[in-house]
């Protein structure tokens, strides 16, 4: 391989050391759930009352069935603070029943109360045609393709090399 051609397959790598912020990945996604999540909070409180994190909550729940705490820490990807107070916010409301495990009284049992299956049944059907909008600005292949795309980068977002690699 001559000079000119090492040079050109360093070029890229090279293009990204000087990339702008606005084109960082972690810039760019950022700002695409910020307003994903400002687009389903407004919509959710004017619907339901509810924050997302509290619809997240009540929809895991709705899923799953009656669930552990510690599960639904593991599947909602919260933070643990986030996730109590509006746990105990839910609970307050009577959207969700909360019951120590009789043997282990470290372990919680959490479900949806007959009011919160009901809020959950009524929005869901929003929240899901908000998903169709939302697919329906990308075609089958770009669908797709950002399918594959995030997958590499939540692969990618595992490693914790100080170096990225």
């Amino acid at each position: 391989m001559d000079e000119s051609n090492a040079n050109k397959k360093q070029e890229p790598a090279e293009a990204t050391d000087i990339l702008p912020l606005h084109q960082f990945l972690t810039y760019r996604l950022s700002r695409v759930q910020a307003k994903l999540n400002a687009q389903a909070g407004a919509m959710l409180r004017r619907y339901a009352g509810l924050t997302l994190s509290q619809w997240r909550i009540l929809a895991l729940i709705g899923a799953a069935g009656p669930t552990r705490l510690s599960d639904l820490a593991r599947m909602a990807a919260l933070d643990k603070g986030l996730l109590s107070r509006n746990l105990k916010t839910l609970v307050a409301e009577d959207l969700v029943s909360s019951k120590q495990d009789e043997i282990d009284q470290r372990v919680q049992h959490l479900s949806l109360s007959p009011s919160g299956k009901a809020l959950f049944e009524k929005t869901l059907p929003r929240m899901r045609q908000r998903q169709h909008r939302l697919r329906s600005a990308l075609d089958e292949h770009e669908l797709g393709v950002f399918y594959q795309v995030l997958d590499k980068l939540e692969v990618a977002a595992e490693d914790r090399g100080e170096d990225g690699r």
